[in-house]
């Protein structure tokens, strides 16, 4: 199995991100990502995309995301023509990217990855024709800054390329009445969460709009996400009490109240596990450029 690191396209770790057009013709060997992401437009042809021991055919419109240790293929590839964005999601998509509150962001990149790693299931995102020229319009102006690589193209393809995440996003078609339906719900879970952390929630709320027992959908969100629901609300609502402790004057216990944090001492605690400083050291270092 021939293992792909995002070092082997872009050495710049400061700036984790690689587009390419590429072509296949027949058979493209199987291979893993190791450490990215990789958003794919089929711009032409079809392909059978083999994600494990499951296949799917993909054609002209189709936009899906490959996850990282994710083994995938193509085989029997006529004019197949795609556009790879390869990226490391921890680096664009922020905290403070309100684009997470959306159902189809997270269906998109982080729930269908996992359903193709996991499950048989066919991506829910097909751009129409004029869809498809938005789209192709952004990628030809990420490849431009890509290559030109003028003052400010990082800067650039920054931007663009959030833009298409947005689009993307709002574009993304929720199952209906498909046996992936209660598993993809999840991106339901997820936006519940995104847009609610600040408020006192249970797990059987969160659960309860994805439809299933807290059992299962704690093991579903944790495999995709990398912690619990409730391990993943405590950290949202530390790193809004982290960006609060930068930009106002409020109290620590004013901040903490504000994060859902009802007993000070404890957002204290759990300030210091993630920061390793309380949120006062936090905030000197910070205000006196240390941090």
């Amino acid at each position: 199995m021939f293992e792909m690191e995002l070092k082997f396209f872009n050495e710049d770790m400061n700036f984790p991100f690689f587009i390419q057009y590429g072509y296949h013709s027949g058979d493209f060997f199987r291979h893993i990502h190791k450490d990215f992401t990789e958003l794919v437009i089929v711009m032409e042809g079809t392909t059978s995309h083999l994600v494990g021991k499951d296949t799917h055919l993909v054609k002209k419109g189709d936009v899906f995301v490959v996850g990282s240790n994710t083994e995938h293929e193509y085989k029997d590839s006529r004019n197949f023509q795609l556009c790879n964005i390869m990226f490391k999601p921890d680096f664009f998509f922020s905290n403070t990217f309100h684009i997470k509150e959306s159902v189809g962001f997270h269906a998109l990149f982080y729930i269908e990855p996992y359903l193709t790693k996991e499950y048989v299931f066919k991506s829910r995102l097909k751009l129409q024709e004029e869809e498809y020229r938005l789209v192709y319009s952004l990628l030809e102006k990420m490849m431009a800054e890509y290559k030109q690589k003028q003052e400010g193209w990082k800067e650039m393809i920054h931007s663009a390329f959030i833009e298409l995440v947005v689009y993307l996003s709002r574009n993304y078609d929720m199952p209906k009445d498909t046996k992936e339906q209660s598993i993809i719900q999840v991106a339901n879970a997820a936006s519940f969460i995104e847009k609610n952390y600040k408020f006192p929630i249970t797990l059987k709320e969160i659960a309860d709009t994805a439809c299933l027992s807290e059992r299962h959908f704690t093991r579903i969100f944790k495999e995709t996400y990398q912690f619990t629901p409730m391990q993943y609300v405590i950290r949202l609502r530390l790193i809004y009490g982290a960006e609060l402790l930068k930009n106002t004057c409020q109290t620590v216990t004013e901040i903490a109240l504000l994060c859902g944090f009802p007993d000070n001492n404890y957002f204290a605690r759990k300030f210091k596990n993630l920061y390793q400083l309380s949120p006062s050291e936090y905030r000197y270092k910070y205000l006196n450029k240390d941090f």
